[in-house]
Order: C-alpha cells, then sequence, then structure tokens
C-alpha cells in the first residue's frame, strides 16, 4: 500500500509538495555539516546580488521610474540650451501648431533672509506656463496664475517640500507669507509635494520670470530654455514640420551670427533624456558590470554545488538502490541550490540596504539626482526574483548530470569521474566562463585608469592646490550699485589681508564649474569677423588679484591694475586662443574689441594675453575669453565668486572667509565654499567614480577568477588522488606532476583569456564615449588584462598541483 501511494503521488505530480519540507530540514543539515561551502557559497552570491539590486535601484529610479510629471513623454525640449531671448520665446509661442503649450525657463542662485543670517537657494526662474505644462500640482497653496511673468505682477515663489520643512520650519500657515527672498518680500503661494523635481533634484524653489518688452533683458543675450507639450496624437513627423517651420520663421524676424543661428539644428529632445541624459551611459555600464560580477559569483557556487554533489556519489547511489529516482535526486540538489541562493538572496538584500546610501553617494550623479533615488518593496522583489533565477541556474549542471545518470556509480566510478566525464568538463567550462569576464571587468578598468591619468596629465592653466574659493550672493534691493561694488572690493581686500592667505581676487563665473555668460565680440579692422562670422567669446569679470590666486600667468603685456576702474581707458585681456583667432602672428596689446555687454558699445583696448586656461570642462575644444576689470563692468554684479590662495586647512580658511564677509555685510550669503581641488574633482566625478568602481569589480572579479581556478585544480586534484600516488610509487618526479596539473588547470584559463580579449574587442563601443585619450582597443590594456589572469591562473593552480606532487601512495591507497 505504501508503494501504490508513492507511486499514485509521483503520477500525480503532487508528490514534490510534501518532499519540499523535508528537502529544506536535509538542506540546512547539509549546510551544517560544511560551514565552509556554505558561507562561502552565501557571501560570494550575496555580494553579487546585493550589489545588482542596489545599481537596479539607481537605474529603476533615474532611467525607468516615470518623471514626477503628467504624461511625461510628451514634453519636450527645444534647441538652443539656455540660449533664448524672452522676446523669442514669445515669438515662438505664437507660432506652434504642434504643441499645446509651451513654458521657458531658466536657473538663479538666490539669498533667502532666515533667523540665523543669509543663505542661498538654487531657484528655477519660468514663464507661468510651466506647471500647466508639467501637469504638477501643489500639496499646499497653488502655483503660477496667468501673467505672473509679465510687468506689475506681485513678487510670488512656490517651494519645494525640503525647503517647506527645512528653512521654513513646516509652517502649516506657510500660504501667504512673506519671505525675504532676493532681497525682495516674497509672497509664500504654493508647496510642491514630496518627491517632485524640476529640472534637477537641486532645486528647491520657483518664481516667474520677468518678461518685459521694455527690458533689455528681453531682448538681450539668450539665457532661457523652452520646454513644450505636444498635443495629443501629434506624431514625430508633425513635430518636426512645425519646428522647422518655426525655424524658418525665426530666420525671418531676426539675425543671428554663426554662433547662434538658430535656423539650424532645429530639433526638439524628449525631457527624459535632456534632464539625465549625461548618466545613463555611466549607469548602464556600472549596472552591466556589476551583472557580470554576479554571473561569475553564481559559476563560482555552480562549482562548488557541482563538485558537492559530485562527492556525494555514494550517498546519491545508496538513495538510488533504496528507490529514488533521478528526478527525485534532483529536485533535492535544486532545493539546496534554490536554498542558498535565496539565503544569499536575503543577505544581499540587507547588504544593499545598508550601503546604498553610500553608493549613491559615490555614483557619478550629478546635479542632486541622488535624492530622486531610493530603495523600496521592488528593490527586494528583484533580490527574491534573482536569487530564485540563480539557484536555479546554479543548479543546472549537477541536475544535468544526476538526470543523466552522470554521477551514480559507487567508489570505484568516482574516480574514473574524476579523471574525465561530465563534471569536470562542466568544471572547466564554469572557469573559462569566469576568466572571461574577469578580462572584460579587468580590461575596462585598465582603460578607465589610463584615461583619469590622460585627464590628470591635462593642463589646466591654472594651479588648484591651496585655492579657497566662495560664491557671495548679494541682494539688489537691499543693496544699490554703489553699496554691492564696495562690499565686494572690501571683502576682497579684507581677506587678501589675512595672514598665511597670499592673493585674494574676484570672478564672475569660476574656471571648470561655471559655464554661460558668453556672446559675440566685433574686432576693430577685422571686417572678415564681422556680422555672422563675428566670433564667440566667454565673458568674465575679475579683479586685480585674480590671476595670482588662481596661478594663471601673463604671457604678454599687463594684467590689471587697481587703476582701471570705471572713468578710466577700457581695457581687457584675451586668453591665448583669443588671440591667435584674433590677431594670427601679430602682437594683440594696444588693439581693440567691443562687446556691446548690457548695450555697452565702448571699445575696449587689450593691455594683455593671459595663459590659456581650462573654462567650461576640462576635456574638447576651450573656448575664446576675454576678461574685464570688474570695477569697469556697466553696472554692479548682483554675485561674484572670491578666490583666495591659502596657506592653512581648507576648514580653517573657509571659517576665516565667512567671518570676514558676516563682518563687512551680514546680509550677503555664501555659497558653494570649497576648494579649488574639489571644484577640479567635481568636473572629473564620472570618469574618477567609473575608475574607482570598475577598479573594484576588476578586482573581486580577479579575486573570483583566482578563487574558481583554485577550486577546479583543487577538485581534480582531490578526485585523482589515488592514482597522483600510485604514479609517484611508479618513479613519477614531483616537477612531473606539477607541470601536468598546472598546464591541465591552464587550459579553460588560456580559453577564458582568449575569449575575454575578443569579447573585451567587440563590445570597445559601449565604453568609447567614457574615456579621454586612450581608445577602447587599446592593446596594452588588453594584454595587461589577460596576462594579469593567466598569471593569477596559474599561481592558483600551482597550490594544488605542488599538493599533489605530496601525496603519499600508502596514505591514498588507505583512504580509498
Amino acid at each position: 500500500m505504501a508503494r501504490l501511494r508513492e507511486t499514485a503521488r509521483g503520477r500525480s505530480g503532487i508528490g514534490w509538495i510534501r518532499d519540499l519540507p523535508v528537502d529544506i530540514r536535509h538542506t540546512f543539515r547539509q549546510f551544517a555539516r560544511r560551514p565552509l561551502y556554505t558561507g562561502l557559497g552565501v557571501a560570494t552570491l550575496g555580494l553579487g546580488i546585493g550589489a545588482t539590486v542596489a545599481l537596479f535601484s539607481v537605474v529603476q529610479g533615474l532611467l525607468l521610474r516615470p518623471l514626477p510629471f503628467h504624461d511625461q513623454d510628451a514634453l519636450r525640449v527645444f534647441w538652443g540650451d539656455y540660449d533664448w531671448r524672452g522676446v523669442e520665446f514669445d515669438f515662438v509661442k505664437e507660432r506652434v501648431t504642434a504643441f499645446s503649450n509651451l513654458a521657458a525657463f531658466s536657473t538663479d542662485l538666490v539669498p533667502l533672509r532666515v533667523d540665523a543670517g543669509s543663505t542661498t537657494v538654487l531657484t528655477a526662474v519660468s514663464s507661468a506656463e510651466l506647471f500647466d505644462l508639467l501637469g504638477a500640482t501643489p500639496v499646499m497653496g497653488r502655483t503660477f496664475r496667468p501673467r505672473e511673468d509679465r510687468p506689475g505682477a506681485e513678487s510670488v515663489v512656490v517651494v519645494s517640500w525640503s525647503m517647506w520643512r527645512q528653512e521654513l520650519g513646516a509652517d502649516p500657515n506657510v500660504i501667504g507669507r512673506r519671505i525675504i527672498f532676493g532681497g525682495t518680500p516674497t509672497t509664500v503661494i504654493g508647496v510642491m509635494p514630496q518627491g517632485f523635481y524640476f529640472p534637477t533634484p537641486e532645486f528647491r524653489a520657483w518664481r516667474p520670470l520677468l518678461l518685459d518688452p521694455a527690458s533689455g533683458e528681453y531682448h538681450g543675450n539668450g539665457w532661457l530654455v523652452i520646454l513644450g507639450r505636444a498635443k495629443p496624437g501629434a506624431t514625430a513627423p508633425r513635430i518636426d514640420h512645425d519646428i522647422q517651420s518655426i525655424a524658418t520663421a525665426l530666420g525671418e524676424r531676426f539675425t543671428y551670427p554663426a554662433a547662434w543661428d538658430k535656423t539650424k539644428g532645429a530639433t526638439t529632445t524628449p525631457l527624459r533624456r535632456y534632464l539625465v541624459g549625461d548618466l545613463r551611459p555611466a549607469l548602464l555600464l556600472l549596472l552591466g558590470a556589476v551583472i557580470l560580477l554576479l554571473v561569475m559569483a553564481c559559476g563560482n557556487v555552480a562549482a562548488l554545488l557541482l563538485a558537492r554533489t559530485t562527492d556525494r556519489t555514494p550517498e546519491m547511489t545508496l538513495r538510488t538502490a533504496l528507490g529514488a529516482g533521478r528526478g527525485r535526486l534532483a529536485r533535492q540538489v535544486a532545493t539546496e541550490s534554490v536554498v542558498l541562493s535565496a539565503v544569499a538572496g536575503l543577505l544581499g538584500a540587507g547588504f544593499a540596504a545598508a550601503v546604498f546610501d553610500l553608493l549613491v553617494a559615490s555614483l557619478p550623479l550629478k546635479s542632486g539626482f541622488g535624492a530622486a533615488v531610493s530603495l523600496d518593496w521592488t528593490t527586494f522583489a528583484v533580490a527574491l526574483l534573482v536569487a530564485i533565477v540563480v539557484g536555479l541556474a546554479v543548479a543546472a549542471a549537477p541536475v544535468r548530470d544526476l538526470l543523466g545518470g552522470r554521477l551514480g556509480g559507487v567508489t570505484g566510478e568516482r574516480a574514473a569521474a574524476g579523471i574525465g566525464g561530465g563534471p569536470r568538463r562542466v568544471h572547466g567550462f564554469l572557469v573559462a566562463g569566469e576568466v572571461a569576464l574577469a578580462v572584460l571587468l579587468a580590461a575596462g578598468a585598465t582603460l578607465f585608469i589610463k584615461s583619469v591619468g590622460r585627464l590628470y596629465a591635462i593642463d589646466a592653466g591654472f594651479e588648484p592646490r591651496g585655492v579657497q574659493v566662495a560664491d557671495l550672493v548679494t541682494s539688489p534691493p537691499e543693496m544699490a550699485p554703489p553699496a554691492r561694488r564696495q562690499f565686494f572690493r572690501d571683502v576682497s581686500e579684507r581677506v587678501a589681508a589675512l595672514g598665511e592667505v597670499s592673493a585674494a581676487g574676484l570672478i564672475g563665473r569660476l574656471p571648470i564649474r561655471d559655464g554661460g555668460w558668453q556672446g559675440t565680440v566685433s574686432i576693430e579692422g577685422r571686417p572678415d569677423l564681422d556680422g555672422a562670422n563675428a566670433p564667440n567669446s566667454y565673458f568674465r569679470p575679475v579683479s586685480p588679484g585674480y590671476f595670482t590666486a588662481m596661478g594663471i600667468a601673463i604671457r604678454s603685456g599687463r594684467g590689471f591694475e587697481p587703476t582701471d576702474r570705471q572713468g578710466g581707458l577700457p581695457v581687457g585681456l584675451v586668453s591665448e586662443g583669443f588671440a591667435r583667432r584674433a590677431w594670427p602672428g601679430l602682437d594683440p596689446v594696444g588693439r581693440r574689441v567691443r562687446t556691446g555687454i548690457a548695450g555697452d558699445t565702448a571699445w575696449i583696448t587689450i593691455v594683455g594675453v593671459v595663459e590659456e586656461t581650462r573654462m567650461v570642462r576640462m576635456t574638447g575644444e576651450n573656448p575664446l575669453v576675454l576678461y574685464v576689470p570688474v570695477e569697469q563692468m556697466p553696472y554692479a554684479l548682483e554675485g561674484m565668486t572670491l578666490v583666495a590662495k591659502v596657506g592653512r586647512s581648507p576648514e580653517a580658511a573657509a571659517a576665516a572667509i565667512r567671518r570676514v564677509v558676516a563682518e563687512v555685510d551680514g546680509r550677503v550669503a555664501l555659497a558653494r565654499v570649497m576648494t579649488m581641488d574639489q571644484v577640479v574633482a567635481t568636473a572629473l566625478a564620472e570618469p574618477l567614480r567609473l575608475r574607482f568602481f570598475l577598479s573594484l569589480f576588476a578586482g573581486l572579479a580577479l579575486l573570483l577568477g583566482t578563487v574558481g581556478v583554485y577550486g577546479v585544480v583543487s577538485y581534480s586534484v582531490a578526485r585523482r588522488r589515488a592514482e597522483f600516488g600510485i604514479r609517484t610509487a611508479l618513479g613519477a618526479a614531483p616537477g612531473r606532476v606539477v607541470r601536468e596539473v598546472v598546464g591541465q588547470g591552464m587550459v579553460p584559463v588560456a580559453i577564458g583569456v582568449a575569449v575575454g580579449v575578443g569579447a573585451a574587442l567587440a563590445l570597445s563601443r559601449v565604453v568609447s564615449g567614457l574615456l579621454h585619450g586612450v581608445t577602447p582597443t587599446d592593446g596594452p590594456s588588453l594584454l595587461s588584462a589577460g596576462l594579469t589572469l593567466l598569471v593569477a591562473g596559474a599561481v592558483a593552480a600551482v597550490v594544488p598541483a605542488w599538493r599533489a606532487s605530496q601525496v603519499s601512495p600508502v596514505e591514498a591507497l588507505r583512504a580509498e
């Protein structure tokens, strides 16, 4: 009757339900008997699963999760980033047909008066249509009304959830509250929900633009971004036709120089790609690398499980003799694998939760996007799913051999199975695959190490070491232009007089960190560079001490002097690139240019040429740069960046600068107080952090590959222990045994290296856009990665090979 019941259960397909608890209990007993095997497998898989799900959470949050806007696929950004004028925005808005609405926005750093003093808030300034276009609604209050971006409107602000909680103290009655924002009494009209951001999570407030046709800013240089919402059903060809028609109309209405010609390159970009497009390649590269590491961990655990299952041949044989079928044994092995992976998955999920914040802070995420990602239930669901899939994948090799009858036999057959047969071939395949993946990761790490080295070798044109910088932001309504000029003058002089400060100066926008503030220039005596051919140049107002503080050399002529003030001869300095473009082969000193900044058309006399300095980024073509004395600017600047060459610690220097600013005028806010080394490191954040992670992954891959080679060779030696003992008794030299074992162990390693190098060449395009000064097919990098794995494989094989040469024939035969 018992046999009939078992047969009935087996045929009905429900026997596994009763067997599963038994198999799980048996699995934990097996784990307790082999704690080293269990610990290695769980730790290896847990690390791989944890890293994978943590990075998947980042990718999901930035690339897969919907943005906090309604129907994000309909939102598109127009060409000409931060290049549109108010007059052009109104012109385009009247002529679009494929878009239901348009909005314009830009960015600003605005001082906020708080009880403890002044602080700064990164703010988006936009046209009144922005929130309606995004489909975003506040949790309290309202957003902008029509015409609140036009002259005569009240000063209002919409704040983020974080600003409401922190700066405004989570005031439940905040709507209608008046705050001093940008030096102006401003009414808080709305609070956006938690999780909302635009354009990036760094922005914490939104103010209306002032689109005044009577102002010079409305018709001046471009500084806006245009965002549109496509009409329902608008196809890509219709949108493109509308955009090209607008470009044609712009050319008929406005005259553009070649550098700012909006009739060319007219296109739109989906909003998600515009916001996070730069992050996508780096994140996908890191996710791919960590998945390779997970696959390597799976290979290692599969090899361990296969070896463990093969070593249990007598047990399997006995259980078969007692009536267990191959399917029953295969289910038990699969259960062991899945349980081990499930435990590893729980460990990995805990690991991901523990290190997630540290991981996000270390990733190359710009513009505060780290605040937009978080762990949630989907992360742990992914961890569980990955664990189950990994468990089934790891069990594939031993289950296949069990179902094929290749793990049967008794002790006499076990030795033969160790010499040849399925398990050994599967072991070799797993090792070759691990080595190939390790070569891929090692090659990638080597390429990025070289790339970062080339970046640091670039001459930035300034000396960042020992330079402290700080943004000074004033409130124009509270400080008249003469007061602002005097404040910047006093702060610069008092900081320069501090002990251990050798030089101090001011600049409108800091190199490497700040872009913008550019336009065309007219060059006297060069009619060929006039009109549409006028060159584009960056404008940088600076004080006399700036070049000394930054270590920028004056190549010819002179620098700025304290006497270069308003009422005197307008003077300027040009970069070496500017001099070569404007006056090739001639001395620029004494020649004149005209900019038209704020309507000022006075001729500027060039008095010197300064060292070429990286202005926007560390790579790519450097722009032309025109420096002018800050004292000769036609208007008083609202904010400037202080730079000081200090001989003390950065913390002490920052504290001294804060003290000086507070003493001169406590209404002025400080922002982004840091060292110039930090500015450069931020500019190189992506390659630096990619180098760090890929080097870390490559190191782990090298470790896993070495462990894999050691494990398979050790397993082979253990299986052939009796054979080696007999051969030693018959006169085989220990050196010959070592050479044979190492040679056999190196075969899958050599195959894996060859496959890995070939795969690296095939996937070279994946990293080509992230490297500088190094080709993705760089021969030395690929060669060093391959040689590293070959050496590691040889070292891993030598230890078990030496053991094989020392086997005692008597002990080997007694063990059998």
